[in-house]
């Protein structure tokens, strides 16, 4: 076989490649831009080594994509419009890579979770020290913690978080413990605990404690669950960065003026609960005026009208760039009851899948999207759509099992 064959068919080369694009994300865009290119070209250029590989859990991102080129014909604003598909390609480009790589095996994939986990554990050590410098010349322990922790490549702590989530996922169910795969997953869930996102906390110990009763022994199980209440319990007792994220939100949350006052001063004290379920009550109301509950707006659309009704409401300017901060209003509000249902769909083969091979990945890769998707528009951003994207395509890429279509 040609050297060029044994390149482009290689599992090695595909397990750096996937591997880099995921580790790309938390970076400039150019990077991850510039991998996913390297990752297609040689994708396509192994088809002449074999036949392409289809999976019919495909179908849900190239048609969401495809309605996605639809909402063109009412969109309310094409420039724009155009502007969003050519963010949102990843839909299209990532899947048809894995359709003309080769095989991926379940060594494979194993692999690149793990060097994944282990590049993340790298990140978390770099913001962490990157936080301990900048303690020491300003004395500020804010540093320490959620957007300020990883502020210095201009990341969200949110998406970040679901990075780590899913490695710490990985890490206690699919590897042998070895001295540095325990490492980083202590060094992780440390920095899970630091970024604070309470729908990413939350949903990562739920995950774990299902893991645990799913995968370990009764004795293994009971030491783990003392373990975690006493984690609990140390949690409510004593100060921390989630404690008072949580609590905050439960002093400072006025829900029934959210949806009843008619005004709002530049200086209302929002939290993360109210902005956002403010933005779920300009949702309605712009859908409902303008009835558009069937079609929505078109693609990439939606921020002028989000904006015209914070103004309505008298809302401070700064909060002009926040979207409806909810992947399921989002994809509803630009793309109708249809987008809707691609979004829903996307997790429920997830959810399937489970239950016929009873992989804990895909349960944990179908909850934590779930709760996440209430906080944020997450395939709506690039880093959030390449990380979806590309562990649902490898996830029914390495299935053996039948696919959800049967």
């Amino acid at each position: 076989m040609p050297k060029t064959a044994n390149i482009v068919t290689s599992q090695k080369t595909f397990v750096f490649l996937i591997c880099s694009l995921l580790l790309a994300i938390p970076l400039q865009y150019g990077y991850s831009t510039g991998i996913l290119i390297a990752l297609v070209a040689v994708s396509l250029v192994s088809l002449k080594y074999h036949k392409p590989q289809w999976n019919s859990a495909y179908l849900i991102p190239f048609g969401l994509y495809g309605l996605m080129v639809l909402s063109l014909a009412w969109s309310i604003n094409i420039d724009e419009s155009i502007r969003g598909l050519e963010r949102q390609l990843g839909l299209i480009v990532i899947p048809l890579a894995f359709i003309c790589m080769p095989s991926i095996t379940q060594n494979s994939k194993k692999a690149i979770f793990y060097y994944f986990s282990l590049g993340m554990a790298a990140y978390a050590l770099f913001f962490m020290v990157v936080a301990a410098v900048n303690f020491v010349e300003t004395n500020d322990s804010s540093v320490f913690f959620y957007h300020a922790l990883v502020s210095i490549l201009d990341l969200n702590a949110i998406y970040v978080s679901v990075l780590c989530s899913l490695c710490i996922i990985f890490l206690l169910f699919k590897v042998k413990k070895t001295l540095l795969s325990v490492l980083a997953l202590l060094i992780l869930s440390v920095f899970l605990f630091l970024l604070a996102s309470k729908t990413v906390v939350v949903a990562t110990f739920l995950v774990s404690v299902f893991g645990l009763f799913k995968t370990f022994n009764r004795k293994t199980v009971t030491g783990s669950v003392l373990v975690l209440i006493v984690v609990l319990i140390a949690l409510v007792l004593f100060p921390n960065p989630v404690k008072k994220r949580f609590t905050r939100e439960i002093k400072a949350s006025n829900i029934e003026e959210v949806f009843s006052k008619e005004k709002f001063n530049k200086v209302y004290d929002w939290t993360g609960t109210t902005i956002r379920l403010f933005q779920g009550r300009i949702f309605y109301e712009m859908l409902d005026r303008d009835d558009a509950f069937l079609a929505g707006y078109g693609i990439n659309t939606s921020q002028s009208k989000i904006i015209e009704k914070q103004k309505e409401y008298n809302l401070w300017q700064g909060y002009y760039t926040y979207n409806f901060h909810n992947q399921y209003l989002q994809a509803f509000a630009e793309l109708g009851v249809f987008g809707l249902l691609f979004v829903g769909l996307l997790l429920i083969v997830l959810f399937k899948q489970y239950l016929s091979n009873n992989d804990i990945f895909f349960i944990a890769l179908f909850f934590i999207m779930l709760a996440v998707f209430i906080t944020e528009s997450y395939l709506w951003r690039q880093r959030g759509l390449y990380h979806f994207i590309l562990l649902y395509c490898l996830l029914f890429k390495t299935e053996e099992e039948k696919s959800f279509i049967n």
